[in-house]
């Protein structure tokens, strides 16, 4: 018990005396330093510490990590025993026994000449205008002037060495000779001066306030550069000066074996003990409020402002519920420990030596007329202040369950009670009312309560999402995003909005009234998605605690999130896991109970922090394996990004590295990333440095990368890098121009040619019209000649015949029979004729029904049976002159059978069998012998016509043979396929 109320004491007086509570963080080979000896830290422009190790080579610090920097990158050597950053960002290393020079990409190296065992000692280095100096043992200087070394060893003054150097508020050097006098190096040349009037013996020199002080064996005096004039001083700090810090108002004093930080004001004269391992070698302030000690033999420390002071000590364990009254009472739930009420220095303890569970606090909670309520593991108590005692409720009593999780008051000053396992209870001062899974309750266990004046309603949290109930009546919200998620935390956000913290889905912003939601869970910046509780300060920022440390977010007018920090261990919560009700948050104050006790937020003034740029650290193509510098036509910055970058088509596969420094808050620093033209929105929140691009078609591209500042804030402008990926020659424009004259041409040319083709053919076709009419006329000359003149000739003779022999001779009956016949011959021959060249008569059926006509009018004079067959019912169009040559074959066959095969039946068929077709002629005469007759002229006659068409022409007869009582038969056939084909299209 004495134990527990000295730890309360401590809380008590904490806020007081440890206002801004400092911590030391020490870095080791096991942090990724490369060596524990640390002979100097220098910061850069981007905000990196570069650290000189005595054998591990070069490291550099981002906050986060350490990249280490040796003789296999190129240093001269792994002793590093100064480092100097120009005023070109250029890094200068300075080793024993020669300098190299790291512009952000190459190193140079500097070697002394001739032998090593007879190069001298150096010390360090310093810029004068655009020259480099460099100290060397036993105290002569060097000098460096556009990357080439003057000289290697020269003496100031002649026979004089170099004891100290210090650079001067002008930005001058000031050298300190072993003749006890001073040189100072400047703009008008050299200036010398001597101290033995004032003082014999000088220790250290520091720069306090623009003015150069010395302490020596006379005491502290001020040195006017301009008039090199000493004034004695009065300092109240009698330790030697390590450094004086002027942003903080501190020096670093060193007492025997101590590190001492004196704090000097009007009225106080504070020295603190710095607890560290080692001798210091260098103090440095960084932009970002951090000291940084560097050690010989203990790495680096680094000491800062903690933003979060433990208010109790370790005695005090879990802490799981705080309530600040307005007189400032407070009241404190532990886990196991009871309740503790302090007020100024008055401290009460409330245990339950009875019931053990009534020391396990859960929540804490004043009603509108003053009541102390606490809910505990085992009952409800309500505070007594006349007897300083708790009066219980639990089952017994009317509650619905003894385990209590939250408890809220209405307006109207009743108090609504949440269980563990048996729903909700109502308590108007005399009965209790209680709502369970039968009156809608979605869950017996209730982890959460808010009660909101603005909707009138009390918000549930349970199990399985979030409950409202008004009006006696329950309803359930339809969030998907936490509809099978325990609910934690309910708390109000700028009257209308809710914020309702679950267990692994984030946190979830939610207007009963609109419908509105949004979710902010790890993906936007948490640490955790398991959410203990998330409530607003009257700042309207936004605490989220978790598994994994507190989380204070900002959102602007349009709940955009605005800033974003996380803070765990590394800002000075031992204990990182938040509990579910203990946080505390007022206008000026914020408490937090954690699992190892109470801790009081410390709002470090931004004055005290510089914010450092985003910037890229490297532009590689196919993660570095490939160069990239042959692409652009420059660099710029000290990383050395290629400048109007323009990669071929092949070269497409692309990294971005970039970083921003924070070595106050590292683990906060998140990135968002797009290429313009490429993704259509910014990437997830997230601490990867690295964006990688793969085959990349050709185009325009902007890489646009933004981060948080150390305050959590985005950038308002992103940070962009321009580049082109050029087209293969098939795609540039002059190849494509080219391939559509081309094109063109030859589409041109192809016209041009199918026209002088068609214009050809068309040319070809009439001369051919032309011989063919030609041969018509000769074949038609001839065929009149042979079947029509001679008809005539034999008219005319015989007309002569009658005019010669009219009398006697011959019978005028027969001549003018003859004559008759003739004439009708003609007759038939000419209509014939002018048929087979009347093209409408090209046609298959045409033909058919031609010979069928004449076949019926032929056989009906002897009654010949005659029969014609067509099986072919398609519209084939013949080719000229076919129609005729056919006609003249199957009237030459018909006549023949009428005049002498004495047969009674003939036939006439069309038939057509795959593509051939064949016209037949059939009697069942006499018959003949075919060999006998081949060579008759009648025959060779209708062979010289089927060649003329081009089709095979078949003669089978079978002569009658009466012995036998065997007919005759006789079969002329025209096979033929070289139709004429009518084809559809369009000519261009």
């Amino acid at each position: 018990m004495k134990q527990f109320i000295a730890c309360v004491l401590i809380l008590l007086t904490s806020s007081s005396v440890q206002a801004q509570q400092y911590s030391l963080k020490n870095y080791k080979a096991i942090d990724g330093l490369p060596q524990s000896q640390v002979n100097m830290v220098v910061e850069d422009a981007q905000g990196y510490l570069w650290v000189a190790t005595q054998g591990g080579g070069l490291a550099r610090f981002d906050g986060s990590e350490f990249k280490v920097y040796t003789t296999l990158d190129g240093l001269s050597s792994n002793i590093i025993s100064f480092l100097k950053i120009d005023s070109k960002q250029n890094l200068w290393i300075v080793h024993p026994r020669g300098i190299t020079k790291f512009d952000g990409r190459t190193f140079k190296v500097f070697e002394q000449p001739g032998m090593p065992a007879n190069n001298k000692r150096l010390r360090r280095i310093f810029q004068q205008g655009d020259s480099l100096f460099f100290l060397s043992s036993p105290g002569t200087l060097g000098k460096i002037f556009n990357d080439s070394v003057y000289y290697w060893a020269k003496h100031v003054k002649k026979n004089k060495n170099i004891a100290y150097s210090h650079l001067l508020p002008s930005k001058e050097t000031m050298l300190y000779l072993n003749d006890s006098s001073f040189v100072i190096l400047g703009k008008s040349g050299k200036r010398s001066f001597n101290h033995s009037n004032d003082f014999n013996r000088l220790y250290s020199m520091f720069t306090m306030n623009q003015e150069t002080w010395l302490f020596t064996d006379s005491g502290y005096f001020t040195l006017d550069t301009e008039a090199l004039i000493f004034t004695k001083r009065d300092l109240k700090v009698k330790n030697t000066v390590l450094f004086y810090d002027s942003n903080k108002n501190i020096f670093w004093t060193r007492y025997k074996n101590h590190l001492l930080k004196e704090t000097i004001t009007t009225t106080t004269h504070k020295v603190d003990t710095i607890k560290i391992e080692g001798s210091i070698v260098q103090i440095l302030p960084d932009s970002e409020g951090n000291t940084w000690l560097a050690t010989n033999g203990n790495g680096l420390y680094k000491y800062f402002i903690q933003d979060f002071n433990k208010c109790s000590s370790d005695n005090m364990r879990s802490v799981m519920a705080i309530l600040k009254e307005d007189d400032g009472t407070t009241w404190i739930g532990t886990t196991n420990q009871g309740l503790i009420r302090m007020k100024g220095t008055k401290v009460e303890h409330f245990i339950d030596s009875k019931e053990p569970y009534r020391n396990a606090i859960t929540c804490i909670k004043k009603s509108p007329d003053g009541t102390i309520w606490v809910g505990t593991q085992y009952g409800l108590g309500q505070y007594q202040y006349k007897t300083k005692t708790f009066k219980w409720f639990t089952s017994n009593e009317g509650l619905s369950g003894s385990s209590i999780t939250s408890i809220q008051f209405d307006e109207k000053g009743n108090l609504w009670v949440g269980t563990f396992g048996a729903g909700l209870s109502y308590y108007d001062g005399q009965n209790f009312k209680h709502y369970t899974i039968k009156d809608g309750l979605n869950s017996s266990s209730i982890f959460s309560l808010f009660y909101s004046a603005h909707y009138k309603s009390l918000f549930i949290g349970g199990e399985f999402g979030i409950s409202d109930l008004k009006n006696g009546l329950i309803y359930h919200p339809n969030i998907a995003e936490i509809g099978n998620t325990n609910i934690y935390s309910i708390n109000p956000f700028r009257d209308s909005l809710l914020l309702i913290g679950t267990g692994g889905s984030g946190v979830v912003l939610y207007n009963p009234r609109t419908m509105y939601k949004k979710r902010i869970s790890s993906k936007e910046g948490l640490s955790s998605d398991f959410i203990y509780f998330a409530a607003a300060d009257p700042h309207d920022d936004i605490w989220i605690g978790t598994e994994k440390g507190i989380s204070r977010i900002r959102l602007d007018s349009n709940l955009q999130i605005e800033s974003t920090l996380q803070y765990d261990h590394t800002n000075g919560l031992e204990g990182i896991e938040a509990n579910q009700n203990a946080f505390h948050l007022a206008k000026d104050e914020h408490y937090f109970g954690m699992i190892d006790g109470l801790y009081e937020f410390y709002t470090i003034e931004s004055k005290e922090a510089k914010s450092f740029p985003l910037h890229l650290t490297e532009v590689s193509l196919s993660y570095g394996k490939r160069g990239i510098q042959s692409y652009s036509k420059g660099v710029e910055g000290f990383f050395k990004i290629p400048v109007d970058l323009s990669l071929p088509p092949d070269e497409n596969n692309i990294s971005f590295n970039f970083n921003r420094v924070d070595k106050r808050y590292p683990k906060s620093v998140k990135f968002k990333y797009r290429l313009v033209n490429h993704d259509r929105s910014w990437s997830l929140p997230s601490s990867k440095y690295e964006a990688n691009y793969s085959n990349l078609p050709p185009g325009l591209y902007t890489f646009e990368v933004i981060s948080t500042n150390n305050i959590g804030a985005w950038d308002l402008t992103p940070l962009r890098y321009n580049f082109e990926v050029e087209a293969p020659f098939y795609q540039t424009a002059g190849f494509l121009f080219t391939i559509t004259v081309l094109v063109i041409g030859l589409i041109l040319l192809y016209f041009y040619l199918r026209v002088r083709h068609k214009v050809q053919r068309a040319v070809e076709l009439e001369q051919i019209r032309a011989r063919e009419q030609e041969m018509l006329r000769k074949e038609i000359a001839r065929d009149f000649h042979d079947e029509m003149g001679n008809q005539l000739s034999r008219i005319i003779n015989y007309v002569s015949l009658l005019r010669l022999n009219g009398k006697s001779g011959m019978s005028q009956q027969d001549l003018f029979s003859k004559v008759e016949g003739s004439a009708k011959y003609l007759y038939t021959g000419t209509r014939d004729f002018i048929w087979s060249i009347d093209p409408v008569n090209d046609e298959l059926s045409k033909l058919f029904i031609h010979l069928r006509d004449f076949g019926e009018k032929l056989f009906e004079e002897k009654s010949i049976s005659f029969r014609a067959y067509n099986e072919v019912r398609e519209k084939i169009v013949l080719p000229y002159g076919f129609s005729r040559q056919a006609n003249l074959i199957f009237k030459e066959a018909m006549t023949n059978a009428f005049k002498y095969s004495e047969a009674q039946n003939v036939k006439l068929s069309l038939q057509r069998r795959g593509n051939m077709f064949i016209m037949s002629f059939e009697d069942d005469g006499k018959g003949f012998s075919v060999p006998d007759l081949k060579s008759t002229n009648g025959l060779q006659n209708i062979r010289d016509r089927a060649n003329r068409i081009k089709s095979i022409l078949r003669i089978s007869s079978t002569p009658e043979d009466l012995s036998q009582d065997r007919k005759g038969i006789t079969i002329i056939s025209l096979e033929f396929n070289n139709i004429k084909l009518i084809k559809y299209g369009i000519t261009v």
